[in-house]
């Protein structure tokens, strides 16, 4: 395993998100997250699907089964928030066991701390950083994000401060 501080993480996640926000052309909030998973980049054309579930076990989760499409399972009933936030939390595992992400050596550097990369990295997919500070130079308000961005609360609140 490769050493990897909690920064050099986080910058890499940031990176990763702020190139497929990049990649979709998105000029405004929000990222089209779905839009990307059902037509993908070419380099991920077998890695990105979306199923819809009923399920209560999880908002959603990833599968590759062997020598198929990797696909997003994500139920079917959540908010449009929430749904946005799970598919891009769900992104980087599709990514992180791509045939791509393999031969970069993804697996030994983001697996040990998936959940929390996960997370972050959907923070940044879902408000890249230039959109954040175009919606604060525009007079955009912590509390009316969570709307702009079409993210859960909690999640713009985390952002915020990131």
């Amino acid at each position: 395993m490769i050493p990897f501080t909690r920064e050099e993480r986080e910058w890499f996640l940031r990176n990763l998100a702020r190139g497929l926000a990049e990649y979709l052309g998105s000029a405004e909030p929000p990222i089209d997250v779905e839009g990307m998973l059902k037509q993908p980049p070419p380099l991920y054309d077998a890695d990105f699907g979306v199923v819809d579930m009923y399920s209560n076990l999880w908002d959603a989760t990833f599968a590759r089964p062997p020598s198929q499409r990797g696909s997003i399972f994500v139920r079917i009933d959540l908010k449009p928030e929430d749904r946005r936030f799970a598919l891009a939390r769900e992104v980087l595992s599709a990514l992180i066991t791509s045939k791509h992400g393999r031969a970069l050596g993804l697996p030994d550097l983001l697996l040990p701390h998936l959940r929390e990369s996960a997370e972050y990295f959907a923070r940044f997919l879902l408000v890249p950083d230039m959109m954040l500070e175009a919606y604060r130079k525009q007079g955009g308000k912590k509390q009316g994000m969570a709307e702009a961005f079409q993210i859960p609360p909690r999640i713009a609140a985390v952002r915020w401060a990131d």
